[in-house]
């Protein structure tokens, strides 16, 4: 009896919808569209920052108007390398990736919205996920900072753990 109850509850969690964005309007955004140009290359520029982000998490692509495909997970060394590999191709024209600093990633957290707490109209199909930044956790080694768009807030995460990627560039 009870193995089959199990299985409906499994069924009924995979089956529910998946929660939209929730955000509260009568608070200040953080970061508005306005603060950010794109450019047809799957970039979007920054203009309080002057960071240049890619639109889409790693493992997706730019088809032109939104992000296609999925999001991939790494370990921090396997962040690092796909993002040398960007580098190498020079995806979106440039050849400056890099993994983010903590307040750097920080900076495109939209914190009015939650589930996640991010700009989806700049950045399509962010999942609630954990992104890895190049800030290291002192005194806690191997440990590296994550920043979590389901709220945006930083936490410590061992770099074997997998995590997703928004490369930046510039600065």
């Amino acid at each position: 009896m009870l193995k089959g109850m199990m299985v409906v509850v499994t069924f009924i969690v995979a089956a529910s919808p998946v929660m939209a964005q929730k955000c509260d309007t009568s608070r200040p955004a953080t970061a508005p569209l306005s603060r950010f140009e794109a450019t047809t290359n799957g970039s979007m520029k920054d203009t309080k920052t002057r960071l240049v982000w890619l639109r889409c998490s790693l493992g997706m692509s730019w088809n032109g108007s939104s992000c296609e495909g999925q999001t991939l997970t790494y370990t921090w060394r396997e962040a690092v390398t796909e993002v040398n590999e960007l580098n190498a191709r020079k995806a979106a024209g440039r050849s400056d990736w890099r993994l983010p600093s903590m307040d750097e990633l920080q900076s495109i957290v939209e914190f009015r919205c939650f589930k996640p707490a991010i700009n989806l109209q700049a950045f399509p199909y962010t999942p609630e996920s954990g992104f890895w930044t190049d800030t290291v956790s002192e005194g806690v080694s191997p440990r590296v900072i994550v920043v979590l768009f389901l709220h945006g807030k930083a936490y410590i995460a061992n770099k074997n753990q997998r995590w997703r990627v928004r490369p930046v560039a510039g600065n």
